[in-house]
């Protein structure tokens, strides 16, 4: 008897587009490779931790908010699912140095992706490794306790910084839009958890 791979499905929404348009006619276009390239080496450590470690993924959605896989988590445990987030921006770390051997943006852009991502908040991976392992400690309503703490406290400070930043510079309010996007997930989030 042999098992049969299930290939998953993909959707993409108007939305993912949306921000690869505008990720296209900022600086002209000059940026959009380097991320394109940062995305695909983060999303494939999310997929080979996942096929390494068991997970049978039945869907990739692309949409504005990021990229998400689903599959079967339940049977993986709360240390593998940790692993598996864990995974995309270590895949970040590991290839900013060949990376630079394209040239400093697509470096600059593979630490940046791994800074963002490993920071301790949902819907980033950090927080979702962070829940993981909480859930592994305690219950998952207190896990939830502790994940929206953390993502609510990072926000604010990020929001805060973020002010500072945008009256000192020329008009960068990156990070403001960075504590929105966690505040928005964290009390806007899906029904179905951090998971």
């Amino acid at each position: 008897m042999t098992c049969k791979r299930v290939r998953p499905r993909i959707s993409v929404s108007f939305g993912f587009c949306a921000v690869l348009a505008a990720l296209l006619s900022v600086d002209g276009g000059a940026r959009f490779l380097p991320a394109l390239l940062g995305c695909a080496v983060h999303e494939s450590g999310h997929l080979l931790a996942a096929r390494l470690l068991g997970m049978e993924i039945r869907e990739i959605r692309f949409s504005a908010l990021g990229i998400r896989m689903e599959g079967n988590t339940a049977v993986l445990g709360h240390w593998r699912r940790a692993w598996i987030s864990l995974a995309g921006p270590a895949a970040n770390l590991l290839a900013v140095y060949p990376a630079y051997l394209l040239g400093p943006d697509f470096a600059a852009v593979q630490l940046l992706l791994f800074l963002f991502h490993i920071l301790p908040a949902v819907p980033l991976d950090g927080g979702a490794a962070l829940y993981s392992m909480l859930c592994a400690r305690t219950s998952p309503d207190r896990a939830e306790r502790w994940i929206t703490a953390s993502s609510a406290l990072l926000a604010f400070l990020l929001g805060a910084f973020g002010f500072s930043v945008l009256l000192r510079s020329q008009g960068n309010f990156t990070l403001l839009l960075l504590a929105v996007y966690i505040l928005f997930y964290v009390f806007f989030r899906r029904r179905d958890g951090f998971a």
